[in-house]
C-alpha cells in the first residue's frame, strides 16, 4: 500500500474512533447510580427491584414509562386518578401508560393501600415490596414517620419530588433514570418532552397577551380558593414573559379571598381550576358576574377565563409526561391565531383533546 495512502487510511481510523468515544462519552451509560433523593436519602440499588409500591398516580406513570409496570405490587388509588389519555401529544416514546392499574386492584392483582393522603405505612409494607416510591409533600412533617418505618423494615424508600413545574417533571425522571439504570430511556423522555415544550413556549412567547398579567387559581368548595406558587401554567407563561398576578412567595399555596383578591390584582385573563370537584361551570360563573365585585373586574365582565373540567385539570396538573397535554391546551389559550384553535370558556373533559392536536403539526 502506498505510504501516503496508509497514512490517510490511519488518519481516518483515528477519526472514527475518536467520534465515537465522544459519542459514547456523551451519550448516557446505563447502569445503576447511587443518587441522593428529595428527602435526602441516599439511593443506591444493589439489584433490580421485583416488587415496587408506588403512592401516587405520578410515580406510577413514570414507573411504567421506565418499563417497570409489570413491577408494581401496590399503589395509591382515588376516584378517577389513572382516568386520562393514553397519549402524549407530540412525544413517539411508549408511554406504557397504567390505566389498568385501578382494574389489577379489582382482579386482586395488585393492592390498593389507600388514598394518596391516606396511605400508610403497614398497608405499603403488606405488598412485600422491595422499593416504594413517594413523594416529597406525602413523607414531610408529622408524615415523615411513613418513611422512617419502611426503612426499618429494610424497604428502600425513593422519595420523588412535589413541585410542580416542567423542570421539577424533568429531573423525577432524569433521577429515577439514574437509580434504575435507565439513563437512556430517561434521557428519551425527557428530550422528547423539552423538545416539545419548546414549541409550546414559542407559540405563547408569540401570543398577543404575552406580557399582560394572568392568575391561575383553584376554587374547590367547601374548602375555599387557592393559589400556588410552583404549577405548569405559571412556569410556562413566566417563562415567555407574561407576569403572575397572583404569586406565592412562601409556602406551596395560599387560601384567598376570591372577590377582594382578584379585584385587587386585576389580572388580564385567569385560568380555574377546580381540583376535580365536578363544579357546574355555567352556575359558577353567572354567580362571578352577578357578584358586584368580581363582576366589575374586567377579565370577569369581558369572558377573559377559562375553567377546567376534571381531564383537562389533570392534564395541567400531573407532574408526569402528561404535563405536555396541558402545555398544549395553554398554548392554544393564550394563541388562538397561530395555533388554530378557539378555546371555549368552559374546558370540558369531552373536547378538550381537541384543542391539543396543533402540537403534532407544529
Amino acid at each position: 500500500m502506498d505510504k501516503k495512502v496508509s497514512i490517510i487510511v490511519a488518519i481516518a481510523v483515528v477519526a472514527v474512533v475518536a467520534i465515537a468515544a465522544v459519542m459514547i462519552l456523551s451519550s448516557p451509560q446505563d447502569h445503576k447510580e447511587g443518587v441522593t433523593d428529595y428527602a435526602g436519602n441516599v439511593i443506591e440499588l444493589k439489584e433490580e427491584p421485583k416488587r415496587i409500591v408506588s403512592t401516587s398516580a405520578v410515580s406510577s406513570e413514570m414507573l411504567c414509562n421506565l418499563g417497570y409496570r409489570n413491577t408494581i405490587v401496590g399503589i395509591t388509588s382515588g376516584s378517577y386518578v389513572y382516568d386520562v389519555i393514553d397519549y402524549v401529544v407530540g412525544l413517539t416514546f411508549d408511554l406504557n401508560y397504567p390505566a389498568g392499574l385501578p382494574a389489577d386492584i379489582d382482579s386482586g392483582k395488585i393492592a390498593n393501600i389507600g388514598s394518596y393522603n391516606g396511605w400508610t405505612a403497614e398497608g405499603a409494607s403488606a405488598a412485600h415490596p422491595d422499593v416504594v416510591i413517594v413523594e416529597k409533600a406525602q413523607v414531610e412533617d408529622t408524615n415523615k414517620v411513613k418513611m422512617t418505618s419502611l426503612q426499618a423494615l429494610g424497604i428502600t424508600v425513593i422519595v420523588i419530588n412535589s413541585e410542580y413545574g416542567f423542570q421539577d417533571c424533568l429531573d423525577n425522571y432524569t433521577m429515577l433514570g439514574k437509580i434504575f439504570g435507565k439513563q437512556s430511556l430517561a434521557k428519551t423522555i425527557t428530550d422528547q418532552m423539552q423538545k416539545a415544550y419548546n414549541k409550546v413556549k414559542d407559540v405563547a412567547a408569540k401570543s398577543d397577551l404575552n406580557g399582560k398579567k394572568f392568575a391561575y387559581i383553584c376554587t374547590c368548595p367547601p374548602w375555599g380558593n387557592y393559589i400556588y406558587k410552583n404549577a405548569l401554567i405559571i412556569s410556562l407563561l413566566n417563562d415567555v414573559g407574561f407576569v403572575n398576578a397572583l404569586p406565592v412567595t412562601e409556602g406551596s399555596y395560599k387560601t384567598i379571598q376570591l372577590q377582594e383578591t382578584v379585584a385587587q390584582a386585576n389580572p388580564d385573563f385567569i385560568i380555574f381550576d377546580d381540583m376535580g370537584q365536578h363544579l357546574n361551570w355555567a352556575e359558577v360563573i353567572a354567580g362571578w358576574k352577578a357578584d358586584p365585585v368580581l363582576g366589575a373586574v374586567d377579565c370577569i365582565k369581558n369572558d377573559m377565563f377559562w375553567c377546567m373540567e376534571y381531564e383537562p385539570f389533570q392534564a395541567i396538573g400531573y407532574n408526569s409526561a402528561h404535563l405536555i397535554n396541558g402545555a398544549a391546551l395553554i398554548g392554544a389559550i393564550v394563541n388562538p391565531e397561530d395555533t388554530g384553535v378557539d378555546v371555549p370558556t368552559v374546558v370540558t373533559s369531552e373536547k378538550w383533546t381537541d384543542y391539543i392536536q396543533w402540537l403534532k403539526d407544529y
